[in-house]
């Protein structure tokens, strides 16, 4: 099963790639921008507000990955299936 996802990704059209390839380097910058927030409440532990704000930033970033991933794979099979 993972050697046909691998085989997928890699059969993407260019269009489809680079638009996930930006969607998940997006998410590591919102997962970076997350970890950031962590960092500082350990450091500081100032309030739980900024770990809650934190661990929802990276949940979020987690979620913006899947969906990219998961967006391009169906954009790649109905593109495929219309050609």
């Amino acid at each position: 099963m993972i050697e046909k996802l691998s085989n997928t990704v890699k059969n993407f059209d260019l269009k489809i790639k680079k638009i996930m390839i930006n969607g998940l380097y997006f998410s590591l910058v919102i997962s970076l921008i997350g970890t950031i927030f962590l960092l500082y409440y350990i450091s500081f532990k100032n309030s739980n507000l900024i770990y809650y704000i934190g661990i929802k930033i990276v949940s979020l970033s987690i979620s913006f990955s899947a969906s990219f991933f998961a967006c391009a794979l169906a954009m790649d099979k109905i593109k495929k299936d219309l050609a």
